[in-house]
């Protein structure tokens, strides 16, 4: 962590939330103290969950020692927007969302894309009710993926740290998506599974060209 600071500064390593604490310290603390269980990692700007999966979710990992890491199925994540099109959650005539070779895809960094899907999964409760695919449940997954609602067994919680410092340390990159699926799965040959029922909603936010940020209200 010290690294970091004298790497990147306290702005850029993103060392400033919450209360000018290192939010990296959420890995540190359950690395050193670990927990017999499974652990949600849930970002603040979650604003809707479908709870009904919290516990299969949990339970998933729980019982699958084989995968390292269990993401929901987010709404505006751009790999989860491929499967959930590819399973009839978003319409091919809305926008079309090809597998993403970096696992974020355009609609990390579109705005606009971003604020049609969630103006359709907001539309009608049939619209939402697609989102919660059931064919197939838990979608196996070799990209990056947006850690914005990711379960972690407690017990592998020290791997998860040495992995988010071991590319802080290699590609100057402060990313723990990057350390939690990408390199993990490329690297360590441990996967990670999309729960295509768990869905969840988070705010929207992203940029939208010469880095021009623009911020939407999702309730």
């Amino acid at each position: 962590l010290s690294y970091a600071k004298e790497t990147f500064g306290r702005d850029r390593a993103r060392l400033d939330w919450p209360g000018r604490r290192i939010y990296t310290e959420y890995y540190k603390y359950y690395s050193d103290n670990p927990y017999d269980g499974v652990i949600i990692k849930a970002d603040d700007d979650i604003v809707w969950i479908n709870s009904t999966q919290v516990r299969p979710f949990a339970d998933y990992i729980w019982n699958h020692k084989e995968i390292f890491s269990l993401a929901a199925s987010v709404v505006n994540q751009g790999l989860c927007a491929h499967y959930q099109q590819l399973y009839g959650a978003i319409p091919p005539d809305l926008i079309e969302f090809p597998i993403p070779g970096n696992g974020m895809g355009d609609l990390h960094d579109n705005s606009t894309q971003a604020l049609m899907v969630h103006r359709y999964f907001l539309e009608s409760q049939e619209n939402r009710q697609k989102f919660f695919i059931t064919d197939p449940v838990f979608i196996p997954f070799d990209f990056t993926i947006n850690v914005n609602f990711v379960a972690i067994r407690g017990q592998d919680f020290p791997q998860t740290f040495d992995l988010i410092v071991e590319k802080l340390k290699k590609e100057k990159i402060y990313y723990d998506e990057g350390g939690i699926t990408y390199k993990c799965n490329t690297e360590r040959k441990q996967g990670g599974h999309l729960h295509a029922t768990c869905c969840i909603s988070r705010n929207l936010w992203c940029s939208e060209g010469c880095g021009k940020t623009s911020a939407y209200r999702v309730s």
